[in-house]
């Protein structure tokens, strides 16, 4: 029951790591789940993200430039440069609620990525309640998410989560040997 928060910046590698630990997770036999929201790029400029089923391996769109996206299937937040997609956000929350029930040998679960909308209970807020109240002993929830929101996903595991720990990206070595810790199994030396 504790939460691993991977925070930084745009751009500086936390889904890469998010999906370096999945890829761990798998190695050992067991079926990392949740969201991770890969950048998308059109002839080498970024339109957006998807969004990917940690465990099914499927994608999706979620997030996509304003100039590129019309019609009801799309909202805007604020001054964001993007359009979030209704069914995009409804299939990613269906995702972690399923996630959040259904835990696999390594009881592992992803939320890639805890922004300014999920801030503002929007985007993957409603499935990110339900891995945070799934956070029973023996079970991991990796939040990515900018270092302006790490407070937003501490108030969210707040009574929930035994153990808080803030990670940067691009230590998965790190992250990983805390997470084996808590689901007590530990590496050998």
């Amino acid at each position: 029951m504790s939460c691993a928060i991977i925070h930084g910046p745009i751009g500086i590698g936390k889904t890469k790591t998010c999906l370096d630990l999945a890829e761990r997770a798998r190695a050992e036999g067991s079926s990392p789940r949740g969201v991770i929201s890969p950048a998308v790029f059109t002839n080498g400029e970024q339109i957006g993200y998807d969004c990917l089923n940690i465990f099914s391996g499927e994608a999706s769109p979620l997030v996509r430039l304003k100039s590129l996206v019309k019609g009801p299937e799309w909202f805007h937040h604020g001054n964001l440069k993007y359009a979030f997609s209704v069914p995009g956000f409804k299939r990613a929350n269906l995702i972690l609620l399923h996630s959040a029930k259904a835990m696999g040998p390594l009881p592992l679960v992803f939320v890639d990525e805890f922004g300014r909308l999920e801030r503002a209970g929007l985007g993957f807020y409603p499935g990110a309640v339900s891995v945070a109240e799934s956070l029973t002993p023996g079970r991991v929830a990796v939040f990515a998410c900018r270092t302006d929101t790490v407070d937003a996903v501490k108030k969210l595991v707040l009574g929930r989560a035994r153990e808080v720990m803030e990670f940067e990206p691009g230590d998965a070595d790190s992250i990983w040997r805390y997470i084996r810790r808590v689901l007590g199994r530990e590496l050998p030396t």
